[in-house]
């Protein structure tokens, strides 16, 4: 049969190599050779291919995406046949086992490296060609440049230097084009480096959770061979093994097992409870998810030791399957929605500026030539772009990012800072996210008097730890005895407990009541507590039995497991009262979500012990001791509990109008349980200002399960306008009340976040942030505007899918980065809204030579402007303090308040713009000697003498000098929205930054400079003035000032 199978193989291999090919009589003597020629191991390779199949259902593609696997409901002996690998029965610890290594070869030949292929990742020079040339706020700029060049090679011809020089006309424009050129450039390399630098973070944080070696077996020559093998050279059919605290490293079916082994697929299934694990063939009807004889990649085992052979690899594995779900490209982030929205606005204004400009070149008394009108129009357009904004956004972003990077919150995309000030709600995974991932006992409950009530002991609130006492002796004692987890010491004095997280949680509060790990060490090596029979836990009995002691000092039976198995073989069972109280304790432990198992013991009469102290059995029925009688101990209350500061954390996100919302895996009692616990459910901030609100559905659609979403879920890849009117009713109300959805699959929780991004936010859909660390939580976030991962426990699947990495997994830490994104996007605004000031003042001379008025400033003073002191002012306020009330607001919304919206445009344009033109013309004309006589003149600049050339050259430099100030002015307006900077009828914001303040000198300093250092002249066509107009030019900085301190008391009074 097999023979005739390997003939069908080989007759499906291409005609070339077959023809190649040894005689197929031959069998596999063949593959038990050293396989040497190509031809064979093309053979070889097909045959291993077509053996893989029958490990998959008939309907299951080459290129499936499910995960679809047989392998749960074969035997061993079949298994063994489909891998061509020797197991044998037990543990496989001895004989010969395991693949042959030319055919291990083979397979890694086929299957290659057993690792998940990574995203792709942009070649770090293309990227940095794409962040320099496209972007659409680049191609504006870009167009500047390019515009500027050809208005310099079309019309450079036109004049000489001289010519130009007596003439009064300006020269080619060879600085602005290649500053311009510069600062562009110069904000790609940094927005580059910036996330280049993340990336290297990452790629750290990966080699320092590198896998260890996983001992294989395989042998060679006919012998065998007990390799260490790295993780990436395993394939399938070899057989390894695995330990309590070992990671998995493939997936694998358990061929061997000892009772009472458990995994932990919490990065899988996002359950926190240990799964046992067994190596009995499963039938087909069971899901590959939940076989217990499977283990897969990325889980750890907890309790036990496996044998285990490999059956699939890379991205043929479970988590495989699911990284390759999430590869599909990211949603928008806001921040580039608000630039394209803003350089829209900048692209109609300029446009239309340049157009009246060059209307109003045409209508100019002053005659000018083609080449001229051409470059002043040019210039009016190029006014009103704002060159500094891009680096400013880029540095302001890398400087909170670095911020962020202090609170161990990695940025690996730029702008997701500003996303993330945005986010109007939060969902996030449970286990390892907003608990700490770890098994703890809560709770000691032990009967305290003849009476028998029931006395509760908690951890103390300041130390955290189980207080030493009298009365819990006895259950601490038991509790050590009776337990299968282990204290180990490892390097630099430091303890490592293995075992089951339901065992070492036990563990751990036993020894903090009996004084300590040494303390636990001792009473366990106590002659009368040696251990001399045990029946472990397992899913049959669902209790676990110890007995200790010699036939010198007696013996002791301890029970341990599920409180209504233990229950039924105590002495409780008599007085239905006292079971009563137990059972009411039990409901109280469970209704807060803990995991309750009862302990109970019992002292063995000389008539219980069997002859010789021989113990038997394996559960209540086979053994040959009574199991009855025992003593009532006490109760274990045992969860994974909230994660410190979580609470608070939680209170501050929905202070500041951010709905938390909790999506678990796990069961709806303990996920609302810890909702309450940590204010996501009934929460005082967020309770229905009345019971109408109630009535609505509050309550109904507070708690949600994944059966209740499976009948809601779109029929395509998301939402759309088609949906049933009866789902929309239904998803409108969830998003609107819902704070836990429990019991749901990865699917669900991107379906969730899909369904807030479309109907919440009254409907114009919500910017969420996606918080989680397991497998299960990646494609939600890559499908949220900000994916969130744990940087300690998290998954790489999930890391590639996020943009933000917590490096302590603290959920406190992304509410703080919450609390900096938001500062930082408010601090932009302010940026946006200070460099958009001068853009009035800086187009109006264009037009004032429609009245006659002298030339007041030139496009490279406007550069000087923009580049020289504007930039690195905008740029400061990215260390801005945040305005009292920042996180006592609602975030803005990206789609529903623009970061460039109306209210903007008019305070830039419409309010200080103005007052700043107003100075300027003020100055120009009263602090410029001689220039009022010269307008007066109506001399076209055609016409100028040397002096009246000087004259223009200081009113051009007043004028300029002005904006200079006014600027300040503007910054120190801005720097506040309604808070009196000077304290003004309220607490004063001050000057607080410091770098703001150095800013401010720097562009005094820079100022001065371009008025009295003469190769800042020669460049800017600037020039001296008298101290007289150096001075005047203050009244506009305390000017605008003030008004600005009127308008916010103003607008104070109207709150």
């Amino acid at each position: 049969m097999e023979t005739s199978h390997r003939e069908l193989l080989i007759s499906k291999v291409p005609n070339g190599a077959a023809k190649i090919a040894p005689a197929p009589s031959a069998g596999f003597a063949r593959s038990e050779s050293h396989i040497s020629s190509s031809s064979a191991i093309i053979i070889e390779a097909e045959a291993c291919r077509q053996r893989y199949k029958r490990l998959h259902p008939k309907d299951c593609a080459d290129d499936e995406k499910d995960y679809k696997t047989l392998v749960h409901t074969l035997t061993q002996e079949r298994l063994s046949a489909i891998f061509k690998t020797k197991i044998e029965e037990g543990a496989c610890k001895t004989g010969l086992c395991g693949l042959k290594e030319e055919q291990a070869r083979v397979y890694f030949n086929v299957y290659g490296k057993n690792e998940i292929t990574p995203p792709k990742r942009e070649n770090i020079w293309i990227k940095l060609l794409r962040q320099t040339f496209l972007g659409i706020f680049n191609i504006l700029l870009w167009s500047c440049v390019i515009a500027e060049v050809a208005l310099i090679v079309i019309f450079s011809g036109e004049g000489s230097g001289e010519e130009t020089h007596h003439s009064g006309k300006e020269g080619p424009d060879y600085v602005t084009p290649i500053i311009l050129s510069a600062v562009i450039v110069m904000a790609a390399l940094l927005q580059w480096y910036s996330e280049l630098k993340a990336e290297v973070q990452m790629e750290a944080m990966q080699k320092l959770q590198a896998a260890s070696k996983v001992p294989t077996v395989r042998m060679d020559h006919g012998r065998r061979v007990d390799l260490e093998l790295d993780p990436l050279n395993l394939v399938p059919g070899d057989i390894i093994f695995v330990q309590a605290g070992d990671r998995i490293p493939a997936d694998v079916r358990i061929l061997h097992c000892t009772d009472g082994t458990e995994v932990d697929n919490s990065a899988l299934t996002g359950e926190s409870m240990p799964e046992p694990r067994h190596n009995k063939t499963e039938p087909v009807t069971c899901p590959r998810p939940e076989a217990r004889n499977l283990a897969f990649f990325g889980t750890t085992v907890l309790k036990g030791n496996a044998t285990c052979v490999v059956h699939a690899t890379g991205d043929a594995t479970f988590l495989g399957k699911i990284a390759q779900g999430i590869k599909s490209s990211r949603v928008k982030s806001t921040l580039e929605i608000q630039i394209e929205h803003f350089v829209h606005i900048i692209a109609v204004v300029a446009i239309c500026v340049g157009l009246l400009s060059l209307l109003a070149n045409l209508l100019s008394p002053v005659k000018r030539g083609p080449a001229e009108i051409l470059q002043n129009s040019a210039a009016a357009l190029f006014a009103k772009v704002p060159e500094g904004l891009l680096p400013t956004v880029t540095i302001s972003l890398m400087i909170a990012s670095d911020q962020m990077a202090s609170r161990n919150v990695i940025v690996r995309k730029i702008d997701a800072v500003e996303t993330l000030g945005c986010v109007s709600v939060f969902c996030s995974d449970k286990t390892g996210t907003l608990t700490t991932g770890e098994m703890a006992t809560q709770d000691l409950v032990v009967p305290s008097s003849a009476s028998f009530s029931l006395e509760v002991h908690r951890r103390d609130r300041d130390s955290g730890l189980f207080k030493s006492q009298k009365l819990l002796e006895d259950i601490a004692t038991c509790g050590v005895l009776n337990n299968g987890a282990e204290i180990f010491q490892v390097d630099g004095g430091e303890e490592r407990w293995t075992g089951s997280p339901t065992e070492v949680a036990i563990l751990r509060a036993c020894a903090e009541v009996n004084g300590g790990s040494a303390a636990t060490a001792t009473l366990k090596q106590r002659p009368e507590n040696f251990k001399t029979f045990e029946i472990p836990f397992n899913s049959e009995n669902k209790w676990m039995l110890t007995i200790h002691g010699d036939q010198n000092v007696g013996y002791f039976a301890i029970l341990k497991g599920a409180p209504e198995r233990v229950m039924k073989y105590t002495t409780l069972q008599s007085d239905p009262s006292i079971v009563g109280k137990v059972e009411q304790q039990l409901q109280d432990l469970m209704g807060q979500g803990r995991r309750v198992l009862c302990i109970a013991k019992k002292d063995l009469d000389a008539n219980d012990v069997p002859k010789g102290g021989k113990f038997e059995g394996t559960n209540a029925t086979d053994c040959n001791f009574p199991m009855k009688d025992f003593k009532f101990v006490g109760l274990y209350g045992i969860e994974d509990p909230p994660k410190k500061g979580v609470a608070e954390a939680v209170l501050d996100a929905q202070k500041a109008g951010v709905k938390v919302v909790m999506v678990t895996g796990d069961h709806p009692d303990t996920a609302r349980a810890i909702a309450g616990r940590i204010n996501i459910l009934g929460s005082a901030v967020e309770t229905p200002a009345n019971e109408a609100e109630q009535l609505q559905g509050a309550v109904e659609f507070s708690v949600i399960t994944g059966v209740m979403l499976d009948t809601r879920i779109p029929k395509g890849d998301n939402f759309t306008d088609e949906e049933p009117e009866e789902n929309v009713k239904w998803w409108r109300k969830a998003v609107q009340h819902t704070r836990v959805f429990a019991r749901v699959s990865p699917i669900h929780k991107q379906v969730i976040v899909q369904a807030y991004q479309k109907y919440g936010y009254n409907g114009i859909g919500d910017i969420v942030a996606m918080t989680g660390d397991g497998v299960n939580d990646a494609p939600a976030l890559k499908q949220a505007e900000v994916g969130v991962a744990m940087g300690q426990r998290g998954t790489e699947v999930a890391k590639d899918a996020s943009d933000i990495v917590l490096h302590d997994d603290n959920f406190s830490s992304v509410v703080k980065g919450m609390e900096q994104g938001r500062l930082s996007s408010e601090n932009l605004q302010k940026s946006i809204m200070y460099t958009l000031c001068s853009k009035v003042p800086q187009v109006a001379p264009t037009f004032g030579e429609l009245f006659g008025v002298p030339q007041a400033l030139t496009v490279a003073q406007v550069l000087l402007i923009d580049i020289g002191t504007d930039i690195w002012t905008a740029i400061a306020y990215a260390l801005q303090p945040a305005e009292s009330k920042l996180m006592e607001r609602p975030p803005r919304h990206p789609r529903h308040e623009k970061m460039v919206n109306c209210k903007v445009l008019v305070y830039s344009y419409g309010y200080i713009g103005q007052l700043q033109m107003l100075f300027c013309w003020l100055m120009f004309f009263w602090a410029t000697p001689g220039m009022w006589d010269l307008y007066l003149s109506g001399k076209s600049p055609n016409d100028y003498n040397p002096e009246d050339f000087v004259t223009d050259t200081m009113g051009m430099t007043v004028y300029y000098w002005t904006l200079v100030l006014g600027q300040i002015a503007a910054a120190v307006s801005t720097t506040t929205k309604l808070q009196s900077v000077l304290g003004f009828g309220t607490a004063p914001y001050c000057f607080p930054n410091n770098t703001l303040n150095l800013m401010f000198v720097g562009e005094v300093v820079m100022g001065l400079a371009a008025i009295y250092l003469n190769p800042i002249q020669q460049a800017f066509k600037t020039g001296w003035i008298p101290t007289r107009s150096v001075l005047l030019p203050v009244i506009a900085f305390i000017g605008i000032t003030i008004a600005d301190e009127v308008r916010k008391a103003f607008g104070r009074s109207l709150e």
